[in-house]
């Protein structure tokens, strides 16, 4: 092979000096020492991270599941109130010539209770339980006595209880009935002692002498 053919294969050299060398890195001090973590330590960092934001998500979550709860709660009791008024107000009604918007309003009235049931809440009315059936179920507001009445039980339902899959979310307040109340006899008299029989008052001795 000839000498041009070895040239050929080269590079050309650059034309004068080269722009840098080793020689103009200037020394610098090192960095301080690098807490550098092993890749086990940030996964668990990680990890910590996505746990903490979990939970917070969770307890967002269950915050307005009882929002919402509370909300329907509020409504199963309106809708109670709902259908005592339009108990109270049916003959009313019927009266006016309003009959077929009161079975209208009925009608209603069992489609909402009905949605509130599919969801899980229900109410019931303990009107004319006895107060051992309903101690812990409700709140007694007031007591009402009458002889419609033969034994306590509970006479008006002004909130039912309110329960949620079976367990109660709101207790219930209500009027109490009861007998009315029989007056106490009166005591049979009993004979005087002799000690508190009174005695007669003692005659005055008259010392004036009679006049002849």
């Amino acid at each position: 092979m000839s000498s041009s053919d070895d040239a050929a294969g080269e590079a050309p050299a650059p034309a004068g000096d080269p722009p840098y060398g080793w020689d103009v890195f200037a020394p610098r001090p090192a960095p301080a020492a690098m807490d550098v973590r092993p890749p086990a330590t940030e996964m668990v960092a990680v990890l910590q991270r996505y746990r903490a934001a979990l939970g917070a998500e969770r307890g967002r979550a269950a915050a307005e599941v009882d929002r919402a709860m509370a909300i329907a709660v509020e409504q199963a009791v309106l809708v109670h109130r709902f259908a005592g008024t339009l108990a109270r107000l049916g003959t009313a009604l019927e009266d006016a010539g309003l009959g077929l918007a009161h079975r209208e309003l009925r009608i209603l009235r069992s489609q909402m209770a009905q949605s509130l049931r599919d969801g899980g809440v229900d109410v019931r009315d303990p009107v004319g339980l006895p107060p051992d059936e309903v101690a812990d179920l409700v709140e007694v507001i007031g007591w009402r006595y009458g002889a419609e009445f033969e034994a306590e039980a509970v006479a008006e339902t002004v909130d039912p209880i309110v329960l949620v899959d079976g367990a109660v979310a709101r207790t219930g307040r209500v009027h109490m009935g009861a007998p009315p109340e029989t007056p106490p006899e009166p005591a049979e008299p009993t004979a005087p002692d002799e000690a508190d029989e009174p005695t007669a008052p003692d005659e005055k001795v008259n010392d004036i002498g009679e006049q002849g």
